[in-house]
């Protein structure tokens, strides 16, 4: 098996960000990254890229530059983008 790159790792979240009820756009030029919003409120989002963490492992962060979840684990990534975007929607009163 070869090395994964950044936009399989992206387009595993996509797919699962998308079977949760999440809006997914994906943008793969340049920088990829996938942007993420809720249906009920599109103007509330976040940008998720892929960066090396600790030993070269892949994680996914948010456009805050918050480490989110290793890429082998796009569960755990699914719950923080939930979680995130459900503070962002409290913040703005969405």
């Amino acid at each position: 098996m070869g090395v994964v790159t950044e936009v399989e790792h992206l387009e595993r979240l996509a797919g699962a960000l998308d079977a949760a009820g999440w809006t997914v756009g994906r943008r793969y030029e340049g920088a990829p990254l996938v942007r993420v919003s809720s249906p009920k409120a599109p103007h509330i989002g976040d940008s998720i890229r892929v960066k090396d963490g600790v030993g070269g492992v892949p994680w996914y962060v948010s456009s805050c530059g918050d480490p989110m979840a290793p890429c082998h684990d796009v569960r755990r990534a699914c719950a923080e983008v939930g979680a995130l975007l459900a503070l962002f929607a409290a913040v703005q009163g969405a």
